[in-house]
């Protein structure tokens, strides 16, 4: 699965499971800007294929987590962690074409895997014949794919790419003020520097001290402050 977001097995096929506390409008508007456009057209239906890739570390669990987050009825979505699931039978995929919409997380999974690469590709075909829609996510785009079955490959590259953005100071940066701007967080410059220096370079990471920093100023009811991000990055 990627970065920090992970799913029980007994879950594998309920719909994706959202941070309540997490929705799109958390994820940086100006650097995800074409990422976030091709996600709402996905839901909406104007795209059907839709690819993501990035880096380790570039927010692809987030992404995921806060698209669910945004579903009104979460039950019209599944995810596909195939990270885990190619140590099980390939069955599992039967059906599957019959949901709105299939997440398809980390194909780079399937590298060793070549029954799971042609029962992928059997159900992509099934998709497609009924009009579903997929969103599939992974660490390179679809040419640089290391997939032995090259009609996979194909129906990845025939989708909507999109890349992350690489995570930037400048990317979590944005994540901060984003989430500052919904928590009446007065953030300085030296505040935000001390963050970006001290913080996790994982986007998700990142995310996960802004939700730290959050509970500990409401269990504290400090303002956010260097000593008090101090206090609570070394209670951790």
């Amino acid at each position: 699965m990627t970065d920090d977001l992970f799913m029980p097995q007994e879950q594998l096929l309920l719909p994706l499971q959202a941070r309540h506390d997490l929705s799109l409008a958390d994820i940086p508007p100006q650097a995800f800007a074409s990422v976030l456009s091709a996600l709402t057209q996905l839901m909406q239906g104007q795209l059907s294929q839709v690819y993501i890739w990035g880096e380790p570390g570039s927010g692809r669990s987030l992404l995921l987590s806060a698209l669910m987050a945004s579903q009104s009825n979460a039950s019209h979505a599944v995810m596909l962690p195939l990270k885990q699931v190619v140590f099980m039978p390939v069955e599992m995929l039967d059906g599957l074409e019959q949901c709105p919409l299939v997440v398809l997380d980390d194909i780079d999974a399937l590298r060793q895997w070549p029954e799971w690469q042609e029962a992928v590709f059997h159900f992509y075909n099934r998709m497609k014949a009924v009009g579903g829609r997929l969103l599939v996510t992974g660490a390179q785009p679809p040419a640089d794919l290391p997939l032995g079955l090259a009609d996979l490959r194909s129906r990845m590259a025939a989708s909507s790419v999109y890349a992350l953005p690489a995570c930037s100071d400048e990317v979590r940066s944005e994540l901060l003020a984003v989430a500052g701007a919904r928590r009446s967080w007065n953030l300085g410059d030296d505040t935000v520097a001390y963050l970006l220096s001290r913080g996790p370079r994982r986007l998700g990471q990142f995310w996960a001290l802004i939700e730290q920093l959050d509970k500990f100023t409401l269990q504290q009811k400090r303002p956010l402050t260097i000593p008090l991000i101090r206090e609570c990055m070394n209670a951790a």
